[in-house]
């Protein structure tokens, strides 16, 4: 009679473990059914900007790296369709075509012995220039006082919007320097760049008056600066 209440006990027992462990799995499939998406807890408002924000990495087109053989190459005013001379060899990396997301341009300008770019401003455009090698002055102005400082490899020139200055190539070797433009907008300073170049090898055109110089510079955010008459 004992061995069969023990019996009844034991079945008891181990019936009940059973239960309590099937009731914990149940709860445990639950919670991870409830388990709250990040994304699905957020209001309607916020769900569309963590959309656009994930869109922004993975719908860009821009390039992330840019090739040296990649990079657009323009001569800007040579001598001639096959010798460069004074002028500047331009390799633009990033611009309003390339990549249209981006905050800035960013190009390589070589400018060659004796070479020099007229003064002039941008009214929207800051610039950041780094000099690579060669020597050469920076003209500048301070309380409408022209300044000319000498610069060389590892100086860095920046150009804020409205202010007149130049460059010119005192060396005997090309004046090189990377520089990025701000904002990367259409109808700016590499704009410019892009419509009065040539391709290397092509000979250069010299149709423009230059009252139409003048313009086609204004219109991309480059005013020259008058020439002072004595």
């Amino acid at each position: 009679m004992l061995k069969e209440k023990n019996l009844k006990l034991m079945k008891l027992a181990a019936l009940t473990l059973l239960f309590t462990m099937v009731q914990g799995c149940g709860e445990n499939g639950d919670k991870s059914e409830k388990k709250e998406d990040p994304i699905a807890a957020l209001s309607p408002d916020e769900k569309e900007e963590s959309h656009s924000h994930d869109n922004i990495t993975h719908s860009n087109p821009s390039k992330r790296i840019v090739k040296p053989e990649e990079a657009r190459q323009l001569w800007i005013f040579p001598e001639s369709a096959d010798k460069l001379g004074s002028g500047g060899l331009l390799q633009i990396y990033m611009d309003p075509e390339s990549h249209p997301d981006a905050s800035s341009g960013f190009s390589k300008y070589e400018l060659g012995v004796g070479g020099a770019l007229p003064e002039h401003k941008h009214n929207k455009t800051e610039e950041i220039a780094y000099f690579l090698s060669g020597t050469g002055i920076v003209i500048s102005y301070e309380n409408d006082e022209r300044k000319e400082t000498v610069v060389k490899e590892g100086y860095v020139w920046y150009t804020a919007p409205g202010e007149w200055h130049s460059f010119q190539n005192t060396g005997n070797e090309p004046l090189k320097l990377v520089f990025a433009t701000v904002p990367n907008a259409k109808h700016g300073l590499l704009d410019f760049f892009k419509k009065v170049g040539v391709a290397p090898g092509k000979e250069p055109s010299n149709a423009m008056s230059a009252e139409e110089f003048a313009k086609l510079a204004s219109d991309n955010d480059l005013i020259l600066k008058p020439a002072e008459i004595d």
